[in-house]
């Protein structure tokens, strides 16, 4: 599966048990718009580290980062490229 439509597909599956359970697009904000609090970013870095094999732990911490399936998919591509430096 795409990396884009795991991290979709997982999000479709936290929203559901935030009661949250109208659909959503890539730039759909899902914290800002209080959809997810800050324990959903905890499960969300959880699953990325697990997932994708990323090492998040010294990066910065932005909401933001994590706010739509657009912004996690550039953090991602982001720290993926700074482990290969």
């Amino acid at each position: 599966m795409p990396p884009r439509e795991t991290v979709r597909n997982f999000l479709q599956e936290l929203l559901a048990e935030y009661g949250e359970t109208a659909g959503f697009s890539d730039d759909t904000s899902l914290v800002i718009s209080g959809m997810l609090d800050s324990l959903a970013i905890l499960r969300i870095v959880v699953f990325l580290e697990q997932e994708f094999g990323l090492d998040l732990s010294d990066q910065g911490f932005d909401q933001n980062d994590f706010d739509s399936v657009a912004s996690i998919m550039q953090m991602i591509d982001r720290v993926g490229q700074a482990g290969t430096e």
